[in-house]
């Protein structure tokens, strides 16, 4: 395997668990904020610090609001970290090593981008955002289950979990 490739798989991997990571840290805040009693203030800076970008939250935002960290955590193109970043960064990955990859590997990758993109455009996604959150959350658990069962389990299979495992590993010490 030519290590052009196996970095493209390890980094496919490791955006796709991060979005998938990232959905899922915003939409547990949201369920959270439901319980909470009216009188209680809404927490949403520590999700910015999970990621590990308060300097550049901070130079964009003034206050982290919901509505401010849900753009800045899934749509802001200059966040390295944020859903719609992750998802082209996985995208571009995936297209470089098409030949090495599944078709459905591809098609998943490139619907869960487009339908991120699409949604960015949406004014209507932050009065009821769960259900986006959740579209992506199922996405990329399709993506990882396609994976799963289209990709040869030799080294390709390797980098690929090596990748998606120590995302992983990095999100839960980060949390």
């Amino acid at each position: 395997m030519l290590s052009r490739v196996a970095n493209s798989i390890y980094w496919l991997s490791r955006y796709m668990e991060r979005a998938d990571n990232v959905a899922r840290f915003i939409d547990v805040n949201l369920q959270m904020m439901l319980d909470l009693p009216d009188s209680s203030r809404e927490q949403w800076h520590p999700l910015v610090s999970i990621s590990g970008d308060d300097a550049a939250f901070s130079s964009s935002y003034p206050v982290a609001t919901r509505d401010n960290v849900i753009k800045f955590l899934t749509f802001d193109g200059e966040n390295p970290n944020s859903i719609v970043s992750c998802l082209r960064a996985a995208r571009e990955n995936a297209r470089t090593i098409r030949e090495s990859i599944s078709p459905e590997m591809w098609q998943q990758v490139n619907s869960c981008y487009l339908m991120v993109n699409a949604a960015a455009s949406n004014d209507r996604l932050m009065a009821a955002p769960s259900s986006f959150f959740s579209e992506v959350k199922n996405a990329s658990q399709l993506f990882h289950g396609i994976t799963d069962a289209t990709l040869l389990h030799g080294e390709e299979w390797h980098f690929y979990s090596l990748g998606r495992l120590l995302e992983r590993a990095d999100k839960t010490s980060r949390l």
